[in-house]
């Protein structure tokens, strides 16, 4: 794989030329980083959390009802 590379600059901000005494090595251009990848973390499966069930009254006519809003566990 070939390394990106940007062109050169000078502590100006100026472009910096090549060298002609130096031809093996171009100096306008220099190789940037490359920030290598993380490795891929593993996922497991996620478990579904726990459902509370809803709550099912009793029919508003039945002994069981009249008792659950004695006892204040529902309002009339």
């Amino acid at each position: 794989m070939v390394a990106p590379r940007k062109r050169a600059r000078t502590k100006k901000g100026e472009f910096r030329g090549d060298n002609p005494s130096t031809p093996n090595i171009n100096e306008a251009w220099e190789e940037t980083p490359v920030a290598k990848k993380a490795p891929a973390k593993e996922t497991t499966a996620k478990k579904d959390p726990v459902k509370k069930s809803k709550v099912v009254l009793p029919p508003p006519w039945s002994a069981l009802y009249k008792a659950m809003i004695i006892r204040g566990e529902i309002k009339e």
